[in-house]
């Protein structure tokens, strides 16, 4: 079976983070309700080399900062 790199499958993005920043928010014991348009759009336009686990870091990253 051959999954694709994110990379290539850029409609996904959306779902992967929603997810991501659904349960990085409760894992920090935050409530963050969205990701701005603009992260979203840079998050489309960005390779992704490390792959959905570069995506999962990022989005739990954001909302420790946040």
């Amino acid at each position: 079976m051959r999954l694709p790199p994110l990379r290539e499958r850029k409609e996904d993005i959306p779902q992967l983070g929603a997810h991501f920043l659904k349960e990085s928010a409760k894992k920090h014991g935050k409530t963050v309700d969205r990701i701005a348009s603009a992260v979203w759009k840079g998050f489309e336009a960005y390779d992704w080399p490390g792959n959905v686990r570069e995506l999962r870091n990022l989005v739990d990253s954001m909302v420790v900062l946040d």
